[in-house]
């Protein structure tokens, strides 16, 4: 499971005080830790405040907290890794993880939304929700900006981009002109295990559906459109492909949790098509299955989107309006 930036901070600070490394009457002070792991201030309070509830540290008259609960002397001095080491190796915060932790609650909130229409995201009332450092939020929305859910406005405000019909049919005739390409020049460089993996994968989907997951779903779709794509070994087609990412994100936050899932699977029969003809090394005819599953695919999506527009709830966060 993920681990917040607190999560990982509170394991390191624990390990040093139960370890020795931290002894007795230490000091501990905000932001000599926050530089120590490179994170901001707002997490170490958080996780200082929690050792002090649990009776591991204590408050005295200086600044910051001591080490233990009566220790007999303060002592002052600077901290280092090998403070937090056990077993010879020191504890790291992950802030890649923190963000990513916090991540799929919001592209769930603002996919949702941009089917709605047109919405304003406030980045500090975001970081305010989810209780998590300016820094964390601010990578987060860097994240949705890259695969083309929100624009920037103004220094707190961002736009949630509008998936409409228009923008739709927009994004799938990108793909349309992009993947065919790429799949056929991955069909010369992807290994037999990989689409054996690919191919197994999608007829224990079929066997089990739709006693499924919408993270499988994610994953199928992420096979196909993203890592066997990525073979195709142009990587300014896969950062213009990036953009058009809305498309998947769909079945992965509608599918399974907002709209039951469709009596008929809902693409594992086309992914297996092209994945086969990458199997038998016909580059061509995948991407010519590629590019008929991409047809069929969108007017599917466009009814999903009708459906939810139509007949869908969504509860509208905070940080969104």
């Amino acid at each position: 499971m993920t681990k917040t930036l607190r999560d990982q901070l509170y394991a390191a600070l624990r390990q040093g005080i139960d370890g020795g490394g931290l002894e007795p009457g230490l000091v501990l002070l905000e932001g000599h830790i926050a530089k120590l792991f490179g994170i901001s201030r707002s997490p170490v309070r958080q996780t200082l405040s929690q050792l002090h509830d649990e009776c591991l540290i204590c408050r005295f008259e200086g600044r910051g907290y001591l080490v233990g609960v009566t220790p007999e002397e303060v002592v002052r001095r600077p901290l280092s890794e090998a403070d937090f080491q056990q077993s010879g190796q020191a504890p790291k915060v992950d802030r890649t993880v923190s963000w990513r932790a916090n991540l799929d609650s919001v592209e769930h909130d603002v996919v949702l939304c941009s089917i709605k229409g047109a919405f304003e995201l406030n980045e500090l009332q975001l970081s305010k929700t989810l209780n998590v450092s300016r820094t964390v939020a601010h990578q987060i929305m860097l994240h949705l900006q890259s695969i083309g859910l929100v624009e920037k406005i103004k220094y707190n405000s961002w736009n949630v981009v509008p998936l409409d019909d228009e923008r739709l049919h927009n994004l799938y005739e990108a793909r349309r002109q992009l993947e065919p390409y790429m799949i056929a020049r991955a069909a010369r460089n992807i290994s037999n295990n990989a689409l054996d993996g690919y191919i197994e994968k999608l007829h224990c989907a079929a066997k089990c559906y739709p006693a499924i997951e919408g993270e499988l779903l994610d994953e199928l779709e992420n096979d196909l459109h993203h890592t066997a794509i990525n073979l195709g070994g142009n990587q300014e087609i896969m950062n213009m492909l990036k953009r058009t990412h809305p498309i998947l994100l769909i079945s992965k936050h509608l599918l399974g949790r907002v709209l039951k899932f469709p009596d008929q699977d809902p693409f594992f029969d086309e992914h297996l098509r092209v994945f086969e003809k990458m199997r038998s090394r016909q580059p061509e005819k995948a991407g010519e299955a590629l590019l008929e599953h991409l047809t069929l695919s969108e007017s599917k999506v466009l009814d999903r989107l009708i459906h939810f527009r139509e007949s869908g709830g969504v509860v509208i966060p905070n940080y969104l309006r």
